[in-house]
């Protein structure tokens, strides 16, 4: 049985270090948006179909950013 509270934690860790205004690799969001998407994205599809990997980091950014394309 998958431990989804450790898996969320460790995922919010993972997304505010690309996305945080302070110091993320790509600095787009207060940590309070970060977990407000995050949130969105997780009441979005059961959380047996989300894998907590760098896929689900770019839906989050969506959520975050909807304007932003890079295509």
């Amino acid at each position: 049985m998958k431990n989804y509270a450790k898996e969320i934690a460790e995922f919010y860790e993972y997304v505010y270090s690309f996305y945080n205004l302070e110091n993320g690799i790509y600095p787009i969001a207060t940590s309070e948006r970060i977990q407000e998407a995050i949130n969105q994205y997780l009441e979005s599809k059961p959380l047996g179909k989300i894998h907590f990997d760098s896929l689900d980091r770019e839906f989050v950014r969506k959520i975050i950013q909807p304007e932003f394309q890079i295509f």
